[in-house]
This record gives C-alpha cells, sequence and structure tokens, in this order.
C-alpha cells in the first residue's frame, strides 16, 4: 500500500492512498461471499444464489462494503504511522472501485496545530485593581429582599406602577391577523422586568384593573423569529388583576431566615461582603486571564482548526442555556437563536481555542504537569464547593476516564497560565481604565 501526506495548509492534511489490486480483489470476493450467505433471490435458496447473479443484484453494495472495509483498515493505520493527530472526522473521497484494479482514495482531515512559540515570558499586560463598593453589599441585600417579597392585592382602583405584578389577557396582531404564540390568557408580568418586547412593559403603567387597552409595538430587527422581525404589532390586552411587593424589613430576624450562623444582619452583611470580594477577585482573575490570552495570541500567532472552534461555541452556548435557565430566561426571550448565538460569538471561541492551544504548547515545553497531590487536593475542593462526599466525587472521577482526562488537562491549562503570569509584568488599573 502507498500512502503519501500532502499539506493543504497548516492545519489540513490530505492523506492519499493506493491499495494493491490484490488487496482489492481479496476484498470483493470475501463482500459477495458474505451477501451470497443471506441474498434472497426469487427461486434459489439462501446461499444457493448464482455468483452471476449476486454481481448483478449486490453490485453496489459489495461495493460500499469494501470502500467501508478498506478505509477502515487503512486510514486509522496511516494516522498513527504519519504521527497525525486529528480533531475532526476525515472527509473521504475515493475513485470507483473495480475488482482486479487498485483503489485510490484520499482523506482530509484537521489536524492539532503545531505552534510555533514566538513570545510568551515577560508579556506586558493589565490587570485591575481590587476595589471593593460597599454599595454591593447593600444592592445583595435588596435582591434578598425582593425574593422574600410577598404579592399582595393593589388597592383598588390603584393604577399599575413599575414593579407590579400584572395579570392580563392579550391578543397580539399584524395588520390585523393574529400571529402563532401571540395569546394568552391569565399572563402574570412584573412591569419593568423586561420580559417583554421594548415598550410593551412601560404602556402597562397607568392601567387599573378591567382596562381594555390596545399596546402598540415593533418588533426588534434581530428578533428571533424572522417573521415578526422588525414588523409593527397590536396587542388587545384586558388587564384582570394587579399586585404589589411587600418587602420585608431588614433587621436581625430577616437576616435568620436564611441560616443559623446569621444571628444578626451585621453578620449577614459581613458574609455578603466576603462573597463579593471573592466574587469580584475571580472575575479580576478571569479578565487578566482573558488578557494573557490576548497578548499570547498576538506575540504567537496560530491558525487553529474550525472543528475544534464549532466544540468550543458549542459549550458556550450549552453554558449560557443553563445560566439564562438559572434565571428562569431563555435564548429566545434574549431575542437570539443557537445559530444567531453561534454567528455572534464564533470569534470569541476562536480566540479561546488560539490561546488555549498556545497554552498547551507553553505547558509541553515547560514541562508544565499536573501531580498526584494536586489531582487530590482539586477533588478534594470539588468535594467542599459541591457538598458532596469526597469518597464519592473521587469514586466518579475514577470510574470515568474521560471525566479525570478533562479535568486534568483543565488543571495543566490554569497551571501554565500562571507559570506565564508569574513571569509576566503585570500593570494593575483601575476599573475605569482596564480593558
Amino acid at each position: 500500500m502507498q500512502i503519501s501526506v500532502e499539506s493543504v495548509n497548516s492545519i489540513k492534511k490530505k492523506l492519499n492512498f493506493e491499495i494493491p489490486a490484490e488487496k482489492v480483489s481479496a476484498e470483493v470476493d470475501k463482500a459477495y461471499a458474505e451477501i451470497r450467505k443471506h441474498a434472497a433471490i426469487k427461486g434459489f435458496r439462501k446461499g444457493k444464489v448464482p455468483m452471476s447473479l449476486i454481481e448483478k443484484h449486490y453490485g453496489e453494495k459489495m461495493a460500499d462494503d469494501v470502500v467501508k472495509s478498506l478505509v477502515s483498515d487503512t486510514y486509522f493505520q496511516a494516522v498513527t504511522e504519519k504521527g497525525l493527530n486529528p480533531v475532526s472526522y476525515p472527509v473521504i473521497e475515493s475513485e470507483m472501485l473495480q475488482k482486479g484494479q487498485p483503489f485510490k482514495y484520499s482523506a482530509t482531515i484537521e489536524v492539532f496545530p503545531e505552534v510555533e512559540l514566538k513570545e510568551y515570558l515577560g508579556l506586558e499586560v493589565q490587570k485591575e485593581k481590587l476595589e471593593l463598593d460597599p454599595a454591593a453589599v447593600d444592592a445583595r441585600l435588596k435582591e434578598m429582599q425582593e425574593r422574600m417579597a410577598q404579592l399582595a392585592p393593589a388597592p383598588e382602583g390603584r393604577a399599575a406602577a413599575m414593579g407590579d405584578f400584572v395579570t392580563f389577557d392579550f391578543e397580539g396582531s399584524i395588520d390585523g391577523v393574529p400571529f402563532d404564540g401571540g395569546a394568552a390568557e391569565d399572563f402574570q408580568l412584573e412591569i419593568g422586568s423586561g420580559r417583554f418586547i421594548p415598550g410593551f412593559e412601560d404602556q402597562l403603567v397607568g392601567m387599573t384593573v378591567g382596562t381594555n387597552s390596545t399596546i402598540k409595538v415593533t418588533f426588534p430587527e434581530n428578533y428571533g423569529s424572522a417573521e415578526l422581525a422588525g414588523k409593527p404589532a397590536d396587542f388587545e390586552i384586558t388587564v384582570k388583576e394587579i399586585k404589589i411587593k411587600e418587602l420585608p424589613e431588614l433587621n436581625d430576624d430577616f437576616a435568620k431566615e436564611f441560616g443559623e450562623e446569621f444571628e444578626t444582619l451585621d453578620l449577614l452583611k459581613a458574609k455578603l461582603a466576603e462573597i463579593n470580594q471573592a466574587q469580584e477577585e475571580s472575575r479580576i482573575n478571569h479578565d487578566l486571564r482573558e488578557n494573557v490570552f490576548k497578548a499570547l495570541i498576538e506575540k504567537n500567532p496560530v491558525e487553529v482548526p474550525e472543528a475544534l472552534v464549532d466544540r468550543q461555541v458549542t459549550m458556550m452556548l450549552e453554558n449560557t442555556k443553563q445560566r439564562l435557565a438559572s434565571q428562569r430566561m431563555s435564548l429566545e426571550m434574549m431575542g437570539m437563536t443557537d445559530d444567531s448565538y453561534k454567528a455572534q460569538f464564533r470569534d470569541a471561541a476562536r480566540d479561546q481555542v488560539k490561546g488555549s492551544v498556545i497554552v498547551d504548547a507553553v505547558a509541553e515545553k515547560e514541562s508544565v504537569v499536573v501531580t498526584e497531590e494536586e489531582f487530590e487536593g482539586q477533588i478534594a475542593q470539588i468535594s467542599a464547593q459541591t457538598g458532596q462526599p469526597l469518597e464519592k466525587v473521587a469514586q466518579m472521577y475514577k470510574t470515568n476516564e474521560r471525566a479525570k482526562d478533562s479535568l486534568m488537562a483543565q488543571m495543566r491549562e490554569d497551571k501554565a497560565v500562571q507559570f506565564i503570569i508569574e513571569r509576566a509584568k503585570v500593570t494593575e488599573v483601575p476599573k475605569a481604565e482596564s480593558k
């Protein structure tokens, strides 16, 4: 068998195969023999059909079976022998299969890029200076108050205001024609929540129970539904109920609602300040990491396979969906679809892949490894963060090799990034000046 490797570009390789005629003939005979065992042709018993009829009726199936067999037998062997690291499935192109003739085919693949490291030590990067805003604790307390608020019917005759919960029936139409998904009964909406398209909620302000009115709005140009995007619409509504939020008083009793350890409101505030600081430090470190990635990409240009970009943007999409779901929101409520999200964030995904590829090359060059002690420490941290027993978490990674490999890879990348940061020229700047 003859194999040659052609470089389409730095991340795409084309493997060309030529399989000898005798190998092809042997596979063809083998395929026909297997087909003959099960072939059903009227007038003949299974296994007794003449080969001439088998070839006439099953030639196409034979060719498919033989091509799959030849490719399977040769492609993976060649990838290993040539030391290639594919990140995508091969695109196969082949000539017509003919018994007694050599079979030629090609397999085009994207491969993990080889990075030529030029500069990664002494990078100049900015880091936002930690500046804690006391108002953040007050804002968090306000959110907790809102979550514990009780809804009570508004006084009779009181008009709806921002922050009120209004229950109403509605039916939407465009040019007098109702559209799918544009109607509902007993729909409850918090005015100002931003759940409806711009302009809708503002027009609810001032209405009272029993109001029948028409709300006129225009769907945004980037709305998730192409049939509605950019079009003016009328919503006939009937207000059925208005409720107002009654907030609990901020005192020691309020604090105790969140755990026995919070005997006073001051203790709760102290805990919120601690959480806020940890979150701010995490955000700043994440931004620093992004700045390191940008600097690495600028100093070490690299091309990355689209297959890796596809995986990254898909992972980002799923993470975003999960985060929105935790907030009782969805992509559609943000005026986006899966496709529009992927299009908008594809460049960001590509930069993340580039940064990871370069960091991986640094880790390789600097012999960055994750020790067993570090891995066990990470397991303990995961146990503490999730509240799961240490033994259960450890067993999960022990029995799931893929999960362990993924965690080890992330730890290795984090360790390599820290290696780069420790040797970088990091300048702290106020939040307003950070990039």
